[in-house]
C-alpha cells in the first residue's frame, strides 16, 4: 500500500525510530532548537493540540480581541470558540480563491483592543504556506503576540524561528518530524513566558517517547533540512502537474509559489471525495477525503458538504507510487494519455 497521507502522520518513519533509547526532555530541547533556530525557552507536550491550547490560553485573556484565520484547523478553532464563550472577540481574516490570506485585510481588523494573531504557518488542506514575514509586520507594527500554529510545517520546511520572531510556534512529534504519537511543544520568543493559564494544560512526554522523537530530529539534523524537505516537494509538484492537467480534477490551492508544504488537495467532477479515496486504495494507495477538520476553509470553497482528497507526501515515498497514484486516478476517469504521467 502506497501511504499518502503524510499531513495526517507519517506512517513510515526512521529506523531508528522504533527503538531509540530514552532522552530527557533537555536532550530534546537541544535537539529541537538546532533544528528550528528558537532562543528562547522550549516548553514540550503531549502533542500539537495540547501545544496550541498552552501558547492560546496562555497568551490571550478573556475580554481581549484576537485576530485569527479562515485557514485554521479544527483544533485552533475549538480554542477560539472556548475563549469566545469567556468574553475574547475574534476577527477571521478571509481567503482568496486559491486559499491564500487575503494579508490587505489584517491590518484593517487590528482594534485597540487587540492583543494577538493566532494562524497557521501551513495550510493541512491546500499545501499553502502562510507569509510569516507579513503577517508578524503587522504584529510587530501593533504589538500583538504572534501565535503560530506550526504543526504541518515542522519538518516539513526550512524554518528559523529567530528570523521569524513569533511569540509562540507550536509543533506536532508525529507529523512531518517523523516521530511518535504524544510529542509536541511550544517555542516561545525570549523573554515570553506562557503563566498559570498556559502552563496548566501542559503535560510533560515519558522520556521513552522523547527518545523516538530525539532519534527522528537526528535523522532530520544529520541529513538537513533542505535535503529532509526537498524530495517530498518534488514528488507533490510532479503529481500536481499530471492531476493539473486532467479536465475532470480540480485543484485546490496556490501553485504559482515554491514555498508550500508537500500537500495537494483535489476533487474529481462525476465522483465523490469517497468514492475516489475507496477506488485509490482498492488499488493500493491510501489518501484521506473529507473536510480535514478545516471548516471554513471548506466553506470558502465551496466544499463544506462534499469535502476533498488530499495526497499529502513524505520523505519515504517514491516517484513510483507518485505514478500509480496519477496512473489509478487516470484509470478511474478513463484516461489513457500517458503524457499525463510524471
Amino acid at each position: 500500500m502506497a501511504y499518502l497521507n503524510n499531513a495526517a502522520t507519517t506512517a513510515v518513519k526512521p529506523d531508528t525510530v522504533k527503538n531509540a533509547p530514552p532522552a530527557s526532555p533537555k536532550e530534546t530541547k537541544e535537539r529541537i532548537a538546532r533544528l528550528l533556530g528558537c532562543k528562547g525557552e522550549i516548553v514540550l507536550t503531549r502533542g500539537g493540540t495540547q501545544a496550541l491550547r498552552a501558547a492560546v490560553k496562555g497568551l490571550v485573556k478573556p475580554g481581549d480581541h484576537v485576530i485569527s484565520t479562515d485557514m485554521e484547523y479544527g483544533a485552533v478553532l475549538d480554542i477560539l470558540k472556548e475563549l469566545e464563550s469567556e468574553g475574547t472577540q475574534i476577527t477571521y481574516i478571509p481567503v482568496n480563491s486559491y486559499g491564500s490570506l487575503r494579508y490587505d485585510m489584517i491590518q484593517e481588523a487590528v482594534t485597540p483592543k487587540t492583543t494577538a494573531i493566532v494562524c497557521t504557518h501551513g495550510s493541512n488542506v491546500t499545501g499553502n504556506i502562510v507569509d510569516m514575514e507579513r503577517v508578524g509586520a503587522v504584529a510587530r507594527k501593533n504589538r500583538l503576540k504572534l501565535i503560530v500554529d506550526g504543526c504541518q510545517t515542522a519538518g516539513a520546511t526550512p524554518i528559523n524561528l529567530e528570523d521569524m520572531q513569533v511569540d509562540a510556534f507550536c509543533f506536532t512529534g508525529h507529523k512531518k518530524l517523523m516521530g511518535p504519537y504524544g510529542t509536541g511543544g511550544v517555542c516561545l520568543g525570549q523573554g515570553v513566558n506562557l503563566g498559570e493559564e498556559g502552563l496548566k494544560e501542559i503535560q510533560t512526554p515519558s522520556e521513552d517517547k522523547l527518545g523516538g522523537l530525539c532519534a527522528a530530529l537526528d535523522f532530520i539534523n544529520e541529513k538537513g533540512i533542505y535535503g529532509i524537505s526537498i524530495f517530498p516537494h518534488r514528488l507533490a509538484k510532479r503529481f500536481f502537474e499530471s492531476v493539473k492537467s486532467m479536465k475532470n480534477v480540480n485543484v485546490y490551492g496556490d501553485f504559482g509559489t515554491n514555498t508550500r508544504i508537500p500537500t495537494v488537495a483535489i476533487s474529481v467532477n462525476g465522483f465523490s471525495p469517497e468514492e475516489v479515496k475507496n477506488f485509490l486504495r482498492k488499488n493500493g494507495i491510501a489518501v484521506k477525503c473529507g473536510d480535514f477538520n478545516a471548516p471554513r476553509l471548506m466553506k470558502a470553497f465551496g466544499r463544506e458538504k462534499e469535502g476533498l482528497v488530499r495526497f499529502s507526501f513524505g520523505y519515504f515515498n517514491t516517484r513510483m507510487e507518485v505514478n500509480d497514484a496519477i496512473w489509478v486516478l487516470m484509470d478511474m476517469q478513463g484516461l489513457d494519455d500517458l503524457y499525463l504521467l510524471a
